[in-house]
This record gives C-alpha cells, structure tokens and sequence, in this order.
C-alpha cells in the first residue's frame, strides 16, 4: 500500500500527491531490451532501446469513478499529480511508448490513497540504552502508540469508506529465545505467543504500561526473548495489509551469583581466597562484592569494597563470569563476626545476589603449665 501525501479529510480535493518518477536510463536500457526481445520476430527492424527514442508517461486512475489522466514525465525526477486522490484511491501507472514502433510498455504501478492511516510505536524502558529497547523480565516498560489518518465516524464519507480507511490492527507477540542463546540467529521463522490481538478505530495517541514481562516459563526470573508489538493497515482494493510500525523489546534474565570458599560456621585467623560464580550478568551493570563488621543489615556503617571483585558489563546480551577473590584478609582489620555481599548494580538498582558471613579471631592461645622445683 503506498503512502498518503493527503491529510485524509479532504475526500476528492486536489492533494497535490508528488510523483517520485523512478525511472532512470539503466533501467530503461534493461526493461526495454528485454521486451524488445520478445518483439523480436514481429518486428525485426528495432535493434536497441536508446531511451530518447520513447516517451513517458504517468497516468492516474481514479479508483472511484474510474476516470483517467495522462501527464508526461522525464526518464527520472518528480512531478505534481494533475488531480486530487479521492477516498476510494487512485493507481499511478509509470508507461513508456516507443516513437517508431508505437509500442506501449507499463514499468510499474503504485496504488495512493488519501486515507492511509500512519502510525507510530515507541518503547520506552528504564534502560537508556540506544541501539534497542531492552529490559529485565521483572521490571515495568512502556509502549507509547500514535496513530493517524483515520476517518472519524462524524466523516461524511464514513458509512461507504472501506475498512482500511477506518481501523488499524494491533498486536503484541512474545518469542523465547532458545535455550543457550541469547538472538535468533540461528532459528528460521522462530514461532509466538500471541499477547494480545485488537484493533484501533480512533486517530489517538496511546501509551501502554507493562508492569513486567508477557514471556512466561518454568522459572520466570530466567526467561529470555522478544516482545514484538506492531499496527497493521487493513487489506483494501487488492492491496494486502501492511505493516505501518513494528518494534520490539528485549527481555533479559535477573543475574544470579554466588560466594563460595568460606565456612560461616568457622573461625578464621586469616581469611582464604574465596570463589564468585556468576550468571546472567545484565549487559549493562557493575558487579562487586564488599564487606562490614557485623550482621547483616539493611543500611551497614563503615562498608569497604574489594577492589579486585568488580566485574563490569557493557555488552549487547548478558554475559557469565566465574573469578577467584584473593587478598580478602587485609580487608578484615577487626576480630569477630563480618558480612560480605555480592551487589549487582544496573539501571534499575542495585541487587544483592548472595552474602556470606565470615568469623575472624586472631586470638593467640598458649597451653601450658607451671612446674615448681626445688
């Protein structure tokens, strides 16, 4: 379906649609040699197709009473249409007729209406991230939809005006990325979930709010995927439907991690190497661990991080890591019981993904006895 140059409103007014003629000599050479090859035998004078020796032309059919117009036009530039589009439509024919033979040749088509619906879809999360929209499955998005052209039930030409002229489809997909990957790369025409089929009947502007993902699976923290939302035009006048806006949304996995290599239960005079498994890192994030005298608490005092713990993220998927904390003990400058906690920091906060704690006493003990001599 072509686009609109018209507002839609103006029924059979002059909308002054501009013609973007294609039609350039290469191609002239190459269309017309190849259907004066066919003519060959009919006409065995015609030996080239210089693109001087033919005329161009547009002619626009108006769809609803059929009437035609004819203007000239040069191999290639633009050109005002010698009259309005009405609602039914009107198909723009690009033609070429060879001055000696006077052979007609149609080059192509293209079908206008003057109310072809626009629309836009912008998905906005809370990662500022450019290259596409993306988020975690557990936090909220928005999906913001304007949408154009369409005749209001008031038009006057509202009870003939076909289908297409007054309502757009609207649908929302999930598609889980296979398990170990994180793309479609190397999956054909992956299939589905259908979210939500509808459609809109009103030139609006529309924001809708997710509080979390639609992708579903055994564990809902771990799934992976797309959310595709598109506005489709209606079928019309042999025209198929077409797609105005399609965008989606990826939807990454909460990062999980573990400390390993410590025994709460123990008493350590110096601390050990510890050991960090990571997984699902967000593409953007920063990953440490720090520590502080006593119990775990919701807002500690005198917190130190680990210098050699961060792992930091600036990819296009998430990302596993598995590292070896050393020098832990020059950490811990006071005797008894302490907290260290893995933080995972993204745009949308900072998460603790496991903590630990580990008992320091550096008490010296010495056993022995007094023997009395005489």
């Amino acid at each position: 379906m072509g686009k609109s140059y018209g507002d839609g409103k103006s029924g059979s007014s002059r909308l002054g649609i501009i013609l973007r003629i294609l039609l350039k000599s290469v191609s002239i050479h190459f269309i017309m040699k190849k259907q004066l090859l066919l003519l060959a035998a009919a006409a065995p004078c015609v030996v080239s197709a210089d693109p001087a020796d033919y005329v161009n032309f547009v002619r626009q059919i108006q769809q609803d009473s059929g009437v035609e117009w004819d203007m000239s036009v040069a191999p290639n530039g633009m050109k005002i249409s010698p009259t309005g589009v009405s609602v039914a439509g009107s198909f723009f024919e690009l033609w070429a007729i060879h001055n000696r033979s006077v052979s007609e040749y149609r080059l192509d088509e293209q079908y206008v209406t003057a109310y072809t619906p626009n629309a836009t879809i912008t998905i906005v999360t809370g990662d500022p991230y450019l290259a596409i929209p993306r988020t975690r499955v557990d936090q909220p998005f928005q999906v913001q939809i304007s949408v154009a052209g369409l005749l209001d039930e008031n038009h006057p030409s509202y009870a003939t005006a076909p289908d297409a002229a007054k309502w757009v489809d609207y649908t929302n997909y999930t598609f889980a990325y296979p398990d170990e990957a994180y793309s479609f790369e190397d999956v054909r025409n992956p299939v589905g979930t259908v979210v939500t089929e509808g459609y809109m009947e009103e030139t609006a502007n529309t924001s809708i709010t997710f509080s979390a993902t639609n992708l579903t699976g055994p564990d809902l923290t771990q799934v992976k995927g797309e959310e595709v939302f598109t506005i489709t035009a209606q079928a019309d006048f042999g025209v198929s439907a077409t797609i105005l806006d399609s965008e989606k949304v990826q939807i990454w996995p909460i990062a999980t991690g573990t400390i390993s290599g410590v025994d709460s239960s123990r008493y350590y005079e110096q601390v050990p190497p510890v050991s960090v498994s990571l997984v699902n890192l967000y593409p953007d994030s920063t990953t440490y661990m720090r520590i502080y005298p006593g119990p775990r608490k919701e807002r500690p005092d005198g917190t130190k991080t680990i210098n050699s713990s961060f792992v930091i993220m600036e990819d296009s998927i998430p990302q596993s890591r598995d590292l070896t904390v050393k020098s832990m003990d020059r950490y811990f400058t006071e005797e008894g019981i302490h907290t260290v906690e893995l933080l995972h920091r993204t745009p949308f906060g900072t998460d603790l993904l496991d903590v630990v704690e580990i008992n320091v006493d550096r008490t010296i003990e010495v056993n022995g006895g007094v023997i009395d001599q005489e």
